[in-house]
């Protein structure tokens, strides 16, 4: 399992920790080794240094000035070269502006089944489900990605407690990852 946590300037976003939360939760109910955590940016140091705290087998990070400020594009070639790395089976992201931004073009991108803003996750016979509300609320619904992994899955603020993820008594090892971009590829340019 792989959690994608966010920052702005160095401070996590507390959705991370809901992320951290459910990856957790994930990682439990599947029987995987543990959860690790990927952490995108310029100078993610501090931020990485407090997530290497939560109680997951690593803290993975793409310390690359093209991801700053953040790009859809820059995004997505950095987790897709990470996950083609590392292959997870899952891909936890918080349902947050930036994720609704590039998640969607990463899944298709790689062809790669997306359940958004999920509120709970189930163990399902062999596998896991994850609860989705839909029709704004009125229905709840199971859902159990179809394809290949790895499965990218967003989780609707609030749904996870931040204070429920685990945390560790001494920090896991951060380990940086190298990724070559397509400078040309990033199309958008934030004023």
């Amino acid at each position: 399992i792989l959690i994608v946590a966010e920052h702005r300037s160095g401070k996590l976003n507390p959705a991370s920790w809901e992320a951290v939360a459910a990856g957790q939760q994930m990682a439990g109910e599947s029987g995987a080794a543990g959860a690790k955590v990927l952490l995108l940016g310029s100078d993610v140091t501090e931020a990485a240094a407090e997530l290497a705290l939560a109680g997951v087998a690593g803290v993975l990070t793409v310390d690359h000035p093209l991801l700053d400020p953040y790009t859809p594009e820059g995004y997505v070639q950095a987790v897709a070269a990470v996950l083609a790395e590392t292959e997870p089976e899952w891909v936890v992201l918080p349902h947050t502006y930036r994720t609704r931004d590039f998640a969607p073009k990463l899944a298709a991108r790689l062809g790669r089944s997306l359940l958004t803003d999920c509120t709970a996750v189930r163990r399902s016979g062999e596998g896991l489900s994850l609860v989705r509300p839909m029709f704004q609320g009125k229905l709840v619904a199971d859902g159990v990605p179809a394809g290949d992994p790895p499965y990218f899955v967003t989780l609707q603020i609030g749904a996870f407690r931040a204070d429920a993820a685990a945390r560790a008594s001494a920090p896991v090892p951060i380990s940086a990852m190298s990724v070559s971009f397509d400078a040309s590829a990033i199309r958008v340019r934030p004023e």
